[in-house]
């Protein structure tokens, strides 16, 4: 008995040891293990949307051509990022710094671009060129800031995946040696540099199914056939990569389990946020398993693309009313569903937030300061970040947020504009847009009230009330043991009767000034040096140059506030607010130096940059001739 249990110890002290072996030896798992090595928020970024001379699309970001448009085109758009009314279109190294340091301002630490490997070369080489500059800019200018890729894995059957992987392999490596394999890349703990993937699955041909799943529950092979494609991939890679795959299906757990078999990581997209239960079943998995979460956010939605009203489909002829066609959007309650997810990502600790877009004007899910969501989107994503940092988090300062739609309630698709078109579900949730949002954040409990009615009182920390929207201004007050601590009125009235359609949801803080100064001072601070170098400007007079810019750039903001749907009566605003800055850059200059300002000056508001987006071009899936070398999947 004695040589038995003796016996017995051994085999149990055997199976231990195997069985950390295993673990420890799982590579997987060892990545998984420090996936992230410290909490992060990541924004996806589009590459041409900033307000560069050489790279950018400033017809999509200036109001003549967006929300001051009159006439009809293929693409409606309505949002003016502020950046476009600081200054004008700067160096390319400016306008990307320019974008890191004001993205930091509101709690983001890095920027995702997704990328297309079958895109025309013009597509792809902009890609490498404007990726790589951004990371330059990061370095040279030691902004703490990441980068990373998503990888879009779509294909058809008739192109062969061996050609998918070789844009995929070439890109990647051009990246990694322009950029000197840096720092600057999101990497893992144990130094991988995290690539996200798009139609993960869409690497073997089984996976090219819209209902791939089924197969791959029948058969888990599948999946251990994907992942070796990815593995294959990596042995051809510069740099040690871990991949991150794309869940689409998240309402079972063993689909779930399979992934994680073979990835360190799942991520998820906006569209799936919603399926809660799914959602938290990921987070489960992902809890129980070691692997890290990630929480996707969003805020708004408007689609760009014009649609019949007759046919349904994108209009291709421009001899149409805007009456005659409309725009696709979700009906999200103000600040609401932003709200929801971040606290839900608390949580359900996340170990990620990932930001639906940065700058993605053109579906209105922007967190970039702009004409209608300014600042409050990123002061509330940086209070939740704080509070996700710290669970002890409390705010030093007292915010309010003041969130509507601009029109009156009954008004909306009753006028002469675009229409707004909603998923059958969202049709019967409109009475939630007939009302204004007031959102707290204090840092002691207030009595708040709107337009002088009493609201009710509003604990510490983060709260909301509904009012009903009427015309007029909006006057937002919190009192604190009979002292006013916030006494705010927002600069944009509801008029109402308004024949553009202007639908993206306006939100205002009483901290909109400050966070405005502290972004032009980003640019400014770039442009008063080349003034000093340029013309020996003195400290006071550089100190008059900055108070003028700034008052322009306010001016120009009210009035869009006032006019925005007007374009003659903005555009007349911004001509007159102009002349006043002149004028006042005349008197601190030398007539010659003046002279030559002035050149420059209207140079750089004369430029163009690209002129079309070409982000949906995609040469192959159109059925682009590939060379033959490539027709049979290695």
């Amino acid at each position: 008995m004695k040589y038995q249990s003796i016996l017995h110890l051994l085999l149990y002290f055997c199976t231990l040891c195997s069985t950390a072996f295993a673990q420890e030896s799982d590579p997987i798992q060892e990545t998984a293990d420090v996936f992230f090595p410290e909490k992060v928020v990541l924004a996806l970024n589009h590459p041409y949307y900033n307000f560069s001379i050489n790279d950018a699309y400033l017809k999509g970001m200036k109001y003549e051509s967006t929300l001051g448009e009159t006439e009809v085109h293929k693409y409606y758009r309505t949002t003016v990022p502020q950046v476009s009314m600081m200054g004008n279109p700067m160096e390319n190294s400016d306008s990307y710094e320019y974008e890191m340091r004001s993205a930091k301002l509101m709690g983001i630490d890095g920027f995702k671009f997704e990328f297309r490997p079958l895109g025309t070369d013009y597509y792809i080489n902009q890609f490498k060129k404007i990726f790589s500059a951004y990371v330059k800019v990061a370095e040279d200018k030691n902004i703490d800031f990441k980068f990373s890729i998503a990888i879009e894995m779509d294909r058809t059957k008739n192109i062969p995946v061996s050609y998918l992987l070789m844009k995929v392999e070439n890109t990647l490596n051009e990246l990694f040696k322009s950029t000197n394999y840096s720092k600057k890349w999101l990497r893992t703990g144990n130094n991988k540099v995290i690539v996200f993937t798009k139609f993960t699955q869409k690497v073997i041909d089984e996976g090219l199914e819209k209902k791939y799943t089924k197969q791959f529950l029948e058969d888990p092979s599948l999946m251990k056939k994907v992942a070796g494609v990815y593995t294959s991939l990596k042995k051809g890679l510069h740099d040690d990569v871990a991949f991150v795959y794309q869940g689409d299906f998240i309402g079972n757990n063993r689909f779930m389990n399979q992934v994680l078999d073979h990835f360190p990581a799942i991520y998820t997209l906006r569209g799936i946020q919603s399926y809660e239960v799914g959602m938290d079943r990921l987070a489960d998995v992902c809890k129980k398993r070691n692997r890290p979460f990630i929480q996707s956010v969003y805020s708004d939605l408007q689609g760009a693309n014009r649609h019949s009203v007759k046919t349904n489909r994108i209009i291709q002829n421009t001899n149409i009313t805007d009456k005659e066609t409309f725009v696709k959007a979700h009906n999200y309650k103000m600040t609401s569903d932003l709200r929801k997810l971040l606290e839900k990502g608390l949580k359900r600790d996340t170990d990620m937030m990932f930001v639906s877009s940065w700058n993605y004007y053109d579906n209105g899910s922007h967190f970039a300061p702009e004409l209608h969501h300014g600042y409050g989107l990123g002061l509330i994503l940086k209070y939740y970040k704080n509070k996700w940092l710290d669970s002890n988090f409390e705010s030093h300062e007292d915010m309010v947020f003041t969130s509507f739609k601009n029109y009156l309630p009954g008004e909306l698709n009753q006028n002469n504009g675009v229409q707004i078109r909603f998923r059958n579900k969202e049709k019967y949730q409109l009475q939630d847009l007939d009302s204004v949002e007031i959102v707290t954040v204090l840092k002691a409990g207030g009595d708040v009230y709107f337009n002088g009615k009493h609201l009710g009182f509003a604990p510490k920390g983060i709260y909301a009330f509904y009012v009903e929207k009427g015309k007029g201004k909006m006057e937002v007050k919190v009192e604190r043991d009979k002292n006013t601590v916030v006494d705010y009125t927002v600069p944009k009235q509801i008029v109402g009767n308004q024949d553009k359609t202007d639908f993206i949801t306006y939100t205002f803080s009483n901290l909109d000034r400050t966070y405005a100064q502290l972004n032009q001072n980003i640019i400014l601070d770039s442009e008063m040096h080349k003034m000093r170098n340029r013309f020996l400007i003195s400290k006071n007079d550089e100190i008059k140059w900055r108070l003028s810019a700034s008052k322009r750039f306010l001016d120009n903001l009210q009035a869009m506030y006032d006019y925005g749907s007007s374009s003659s009566k903005c555009l007349d605003m911004q001509e007159k607010n102009y002349k006043k800055y002149k004028q006042q850059i005349k008197e601190i200059l030398p007539e010659f130096n003046y002279g030559i300002w002035l050149e420059l000056e209207e140079s750089a508001m004369n430029n163009e940059g690209i002129p079309i987006v070409e982000d949906n071009l995609n040469e192959a899936l159109k059925g682009y001739n590939i060379l033959p070398e490539y027709t049979k999947q290695k």
